[in-house]
C-alpha cells in the first residue's frame, strides 16, 4: 500500500527537476550586421536551436533599416547558452563575429 502526500519531506530538495528553475549560463556573442535580413536569419537560427532560451539586443531593426544612411555594419549582441553559436552563424549566414567592444 502506498500513500501520496502533497507535502515534501524535509530531507528532499524543493524541486526534483531543478533544470526548470536554474537558468543556464548565457554567452554574449557580438555580430557585425549590415541589414535586417542578416538579423532575422540569426534570430531564426537562435529560435530553431534554443527555442525561447536566448535573448537579443533591442531596437535593432530601427538602426538597420535607416534608409538615408550609407550601409554600414552595426555591432549587435545575442545572449545564447552555447558559445559556438557565433561560429555556426558565421559559417552558415556569412556574418562576422566581433570581439566584445567593452573589453
Amino acid at each position: 500500500m502506498s500513500v501520496e502526500t502533497e507535502t515534501s519531506a524535509s530531507s528532499m530538495s524543493e524541486s526534483i527537476n531543478s533544470l526548470n528553475l536554474t537558468p543556464l549560463v548565457m554567452h554574449r556573442i557580438w555580430f557585425e550586421l549590415r541589414d535586417t535580413n542578416q538579423w532575422y536569419a540569426i534570430m531564426k537560427e537562435a529560435r530553431t536551436l534554443y527555442g525561447g532560451n536566448w535573448k537579443g539586443q533591442g531596437r535593432v531593426k530601427r538602426r538597420l533599416k535607416s534608409a538615408w544612411r550609407m550601409p554600414m555594419a552595426y555591432l549587435i549582441w545575442f545572449d545564447v547558452p552555447d558559445p559556438t553559436f557565433g561560429t555556426w552563424c558565421a559559417v552558415k549566414h556569412t556574418v562576422i563575429v566581433a570581439k566584445n567592444p567593452g573589453k
